[in-house]
């Protein structure tokens, strides 16, 4: 009977013992996450395409250091409203004046010079542009903290996703179509110049669709279109929330190399994304999307040159409407 008693009480010591160990590795654990907590701020301010193919990095910061103070400087809009992961949304640049951060990472867009001067560790992509040595946008970006040391997954895309204020009557089946695209010359030669054709074609092909316009008022369509009660011209009228919204809520989404596509792809919308001059290696939609493109040997000329001075851009001229329509009837077992 003492022998029992006294296994118990070495036993119950050796317990304890195990526990305070436990606790104190468990403490180191916490003291080393909470000063080792940087501030962080991840520049996105570009294009929306750019910022929504940096999220992922955004995430992967929170992985890496799980404490760090984040912040981010998107595209002017409502893109990443509410984002959990983010501890401040920085919406102009006189918010940056008296600030201090440990890490930036620039994705996109410029910082002031003042600011540069002060800053402890700017973190820039580093981006081989040669055709066999591309890679999709988003690895670009994580290399920067690949670099720190990260070794873990590429988080999926992100962005917000909002209800519209504006009244759009329920579809059971609803195609969005996308002619965005920078108006510089630069860009121009990535819009696809034949929407108003394919949309008749597409109520020709689907007459119990609903066809949704998104994007901006300054994206143009080549023809005016017919008056018919299925479309509904959304340009101007929505935020970016709103826009994904509407992805999210769309059977298929059509249009050409642009930021709304890249935001449909964040929502998880089935996308038939259109490409001309642009890489679509680099800057194609990763998860349900299907890119679009003819094989011309002198494409993609993103990265050199020819992309502002080519006058007759065939890669985007010859795809006609009738190779998108094959794509769509493709996909109808999916939409």
């Amino acid at each position: 009977m003492l022998f029992k008693r006294h296994i118990k009480k070495v036993a119950s010591i050796f317990k304890h013992f195990l526990y305070l160990q436990k606790i104190k590795r468990h403490r180191k654990k916490y003291e080393k996450i909470i000063f080792n907590s940087p501030k962080v701020l991840v520049l996105m301010s570009g294009g929306i395409g750019n910022a929504v193919e940096a999220t992922p990095l955004v995430q992967a910061i929170r992985i890496f250091w799980p404490q760090a103070y984040i912040a981010i400087y998107p595209p002017s809009g409502d893109l990443f409203e509410d984002w959990c992961i983010v501890d401040c949304i920085i919406k102009d640049t006189n918010e940056l004046e008296g600030k201090d951060y440990d890490h930036v990472f620039v994705c996109s867009g410029k910082l002031p010079e003042d600011f540069c001067s002060k800053a402890r560790n700017i973190h820039f992509v580093k981006c081989i542009l040669w055709k066999w040595f591309l890679k999709p946008e988003r690895e670009y970006y994580l290399d920067m903290l690949r670099r720190l040391g990260y070794k873990g997954f590429t988080p999926p895309l992100y962005v917000s996703i909002s209800k519209p204020k504006i009244s759009i009557p329920p579809a059971s089946l609803r195609i969005s179509i996308v002619p965005g695209g920078k108006l510089e010359r630069k860009w121009m030669n990535k819009r696809w110049p034949y929407y108003s054709s394919l949309i008749e074609k597409l109520l020709e092909n689907y007459p119990n669709s609903q066809i949704c316009i998104i994007g901006s008022r300054e994206d143009y369509l080549s023809k005016p279109l017919p008056v018919d009660s299925r479309i509904i011209d959304l340009r101007g009228k929505l935020t970016l929330r709103e826009t994904a919204w509407v992805f999210k809520n769309s059977n298929l989404v059509i249009g050409n190399d642009c930021g709304p596509l890249h935001i449909a792809d964040a929502a998880q919308a089935i996308s038939l994304v259109i490409f001309g001059p642009t890489c679509e290696l680099k800057n194609s939609p990763a998860h349900k999307a299907v890119p679009l493109y003819l094989n011309f040997s002198c494409r993609p000329c993103q990265y050199n040159l020819l992309m502002e001075s080519c006058k007759h851009p065939r890669c985007i001229q010859e795809i006609s409407v009738e190779l998108v329509m094959e794509k769509v009837n493709l996909l109808k077992d999916l939409i």
